[in-house]
């Protein structure tokens, strides 16, 4: 088998800046002369540092050919000959290196070459705030796709664009803020790949590039599609009193995955259709009624995927509140969860795969307080013992009434012209 070794190296000074740390490392390699195996050796540093690609391949070719020959007696006898076989294994390897040391060249041993042995600094770019997301799981959420060229929302009437930019945007913006995934941009690749490329320039500093060939792969995609949004209010004005209200029209309908890019497999899918009324939301036909929509649905879809995937945990008692390891916007003060035990796991009995742990509800809470990483709730109904208990959302407590059915009073049996009955 032949070798065919294939190595990109930048043989510069590469200072070391705020991003970039220098490792040190031991390598060696052969060469048929010294520059061979001292270049051979830069190639294993960087490989020991970066990784390499290899691919192998084998080509067999059989060339036929038919030798005829005849014998003393007369008669005629043929030899078929078939011959021709090649492989081949090539390694690519690409990084940057700052500086290094020959510690010892000499001969290989095997009858001809070099031994080359050399200490080799090479710049590793280290991502800002990459310690803090070490252990996060790494998740894009892809821009909303649409289904229709145009959509209203409160009167206005908005882009399939401008839909899947506001709507991208949200659903981003609140998984961002439960710090519970490292967030990967798909929906800015233009401006990176710009600056990529800017980078990549001549006029740059080489340490300057140990940025590039660092981006990162998704472990989980958040895939959308809406299928309506046609959210909006109407007016009635009541024929006996002249009262006027407002009434909730249309609904959202999103479709949402979660997909693991590697396999393709979809974790998670759901449906959401809503409301403004089950939002939440009084829609006056302004432009910040309209952004609340978003934001609304956004936090929405947000909440559901967590929920799926890596939903929140009570991590501490702190006298006479919990502490629960998400915060920002997602867990506001008044929304209550429901709090519920872990038990034992439990196994399909037909394909022996795991369905997940057991949950005993055993409190609801309401959230007090909020702060960025973390949020602090009361147990107004059960009891927690311990930490490690998940929380799940309880959808009819957190469902907020309409306006209108807050002034009803005592009125709530009773359907007049002025209600949406």
């Amino acid at each position: 088998m032949r070798g065919l070794l294939l190595v990109f190296l930048s043989l510069f000074s590469v200072a070391a800046f705020a991003a970039t740390e220098i490792r040190t490392v031991s390598a060696e390699a052969t060469g048929i002369d010294r520059e061979q195996a001292v270049y051979n050796a830069l190639g294993e540093a960087v490989r020991q540092v970066r990784g390499a690609q290899i691919s192998a391949s084998r080509q067999v070719r059989s060339a036929l050919t038919r030798v005829s020959q005849r014998t003393g007696d007369g008669r005629e006898s043929s030899t078929t000959i078939s011959s021709g076989q090649k492989s081949e294994t090539r390694v690519a390897s690409n990084g940057l290196i700052s500086g290094y040391r020959i510690l010892s060249v000499t001969d290989s041993g095997d009858g001809g070459g070099k031994l080359a042995r050399l200490e080799v600094d090479v710049p590793v770019y280290k991502a800002p705030g990459s310690s803090a997301q070490d252990n996060r799981w790494r998740m894009a959420v892809y821009p909303v796709e649409t289904a229709r060229s145009r959509y209203t929302v409160d009167r206005h009437s908005l882009s399939a664009e401008e839909v899947s930019g506001r709507f991208t945007h949200s659903i981003s913006d609140a998984l961002a803020q439960s710090r519970r995934f490292a967030l990967l941009a798909r929906d800015s690749e233009s401006a990176i790949f710009d600056e990529r490329h800017r980078m990549a320039g001549e006029d740059v500093p080489v340490s300057e590039k140990a940025m590039l060939g660092n981006t990162l792969g998704a472990e989980y995609l958040v895939v959308t599609r809406v299928s309506d949004l046609s959210l909006g209010s109407e007016q009635l004005i009541s024929s006996l009193t002249g009262e006027k209200s407002t009434i909730a029209t249309g609904a959202a309908v999103l479709e949402v995955r979660v997909v693991v890019p590697a396999t393709g497999g979809i974790v998670w899918s759901q449906t959401l259709n809503t409301t403004s009324s089950e939002l939440g939301l009084a829609l006056d036909g302004t432009s910040h009624s309209v952004q609340k929509v978003f934001d609304r649905i956004g936090r929405e879809v947000a909440l559901r995927v967590i929920d799926a995937v890596w939903p929140p945990l009570v991590e501490k008692q702190q006298g006479e509140e919990l502490v629960i390891n998400m915060g920002g916007d997602l867990l506001a003060p008044g929304d209550t969860w429901e709090v519920f035990a872990l038990g034992d796991a439990v196994r399909n009995s037909h394909t022996g795969g795991g369905l997940g742990r057991t949950e005993t509800r055993i409190a609801t809470v309401e959230i007090t307080r909020s702060s960025p990483k973390i949020a602090y709730a009361e147990v107004i109904d059960g009891s927690v013992e311990g930490v490690g208990h998940v929380l799940r959302r309880n959808a009819q407590a957190s469902a907020k009434k309409s306006p209108a059915e807050a002034i009803r009073g005592t009125r709530t049996r009773t359907c007049l012209p002025i209600d949406p009955c």
